[in-house]
């Protein structure tokens, strides 16, 4: 038997003819019409419980907009953790601000409050927390220790859609809050796609524009100026990151089925905790009042290279998201942060293994991937 670690082609399979027919009434339309853009933010709002959706062309550009929107500039500090993908840290980078780490909970594998607490400064104007492989990071005290200094707080919670802290979904927590719409995630696209939320009326005006060329929707849409025949009315310096109407044609159809994909999700991940239970693996934890999203199921094991090549042997695939952590990758290297510098996070980094978890996945592939589990890393 062969279980990969995702099965994305599977999963576009079982929408049917519907992905076929969004894009069809895309494309028998006008593509510069924002309908479907609109749409899908009405509906990814009204899941979140948020006021406002802005969708952009991916998870990195909702970090980056989002960092823009707040107003980084250049010499501002912004605080984060390096054992996430390179996203977060490009984000804060392309801002201009200088990236400043921080080690994370041994638990919830996500930033560390001490931590955050100990590496605040004058010059710090933002926090990004990461809701590390689903699992929300503890916003309830960050957005306390965030108030007592004026500091925004933008999270990252591309890996957890439909995740809740004490039964609230994360959305409406920080700031502004990011998602990311790539191809593997919950709510995937066929190509690429993210969303910053906000309860901010104001907040969610500059996003659009920082993501739409500097202009207003209605006034991209429209093209005609102000009390003018201008082409162009640029208000801001702005990006293109504005999400495809295809993308969100794709993503509402597929909106529906979301909390069908995170129950299957969490139902699974309670049966590898079972399954996993008293053997020499490690599975994940996590704090109370927390309902975990489940983007990965990561679990450690002492021996992780050795004990993942017998898997593939065994038609097994996993994954190593994400390791090494960014302060050890070559594009951030210049930092100066050497191994030791976030104990906390390497140690994890060095023993994780992401197994196969999601609505691809049968019973019967997860009791084999548990059943090899067991037999290559002893239990």
């Amino acid at each position: 038997m062969f279980v990969p670690v995702y099965d994305r082609e599977k999963v576009n399979r079982s929408f049917g003819p519907a992905l076929e027919a969004a894009v069809l009434r895309v494309l028998a339309g006008d593509l510069d019409a924002d309908r479907e853009v609109s749409l899908l933010e009405a509906e990814f709002a009204a899941w979140n419980g948020a006021r406002h959706a802005v969708s952009v062309n991916s998870g990195t550009a909702a970090i980056l907009a989002a960092l823009l929107a707040v107003g980084i500039r250049p010499g501002d500090e912004v605080i984060t953790v390096p054992n996430t993908d390179g996203a977060t840290s490009s984000a804060v980078t392309m801002s201009g601000a200088k990236l400043v780490w921080v080690d994370v909970d041994p638990v919830s594998r996500t930033m560390s409050v001490e931590a955050l607490e100990a590496a605040l400064t004058p010059r710090t104007r933002a926090i990004v927390p990461v809701d590390m492989f689903g699992h929300p990071a503890d916003i309830h005290r960050i957005n306390a220790l965030a108030a007592r200094y004026g500091i925004p707080v933008i999270e990252d919670a591309c890996l957890a859609p439909g995740a809740t802290v004490d039964g609230v979904k994360v959305g409406t927590f920080a700031t502004a809050t990011c998602f990311s719409f790539g191809r593997n995630k919950h709510l995937g696209a066929i190509g690429a796609g993210g969303c910053v939320l906000s309860q901010d009326e104001h907040l969610a005006a500059r996003l659009r524009m920082l993501s739409g060329y500097g202009e207003t929707r209605e006034r991209s849409r429209s093209k005609s100026g102000p009390g003018e025949a201008a082409w162009f009315w640029h208000e801001t310096i702005g990006l293109n990151q504005r999400l495809d109407e295809i993308q969100a044609a794709i993503l509402r159809v597929k909106l529906p089925s979301l909390d069908a994909n995170i129950a299957c999700r969490r139902a699974q991940a309670r049966r590898y905790g079972s399954g996993l239970a008293g053997t020499a693996v490690a599975v994940p934890r996590c704090r109370p009042g927390i309902d975990h999203a489940w983007r990965n199921y990561v679990v450690e094991v002492d021996d992780r290279d050795a004990v993942r090549a017998r898997l593939a042997e065994r038609g097994v695939g996993t994954n190593l998201c994400y390791t090494p952590p960014m302060h050890l990758q070559p594009a951030f290297a210049g930092l100066g942060w050497p191994r030791g510098s976030y104990p906390v996070a390497e140690a994890i980094a060095d023993r994780l293994l992401g197994l196969s978890i999601g609505p691809h996945m049968s019973e019967v592939e997860q009791d084999y991937v548990i059943e090899q589990l067991r037999a290559c890393a002893g239990g």
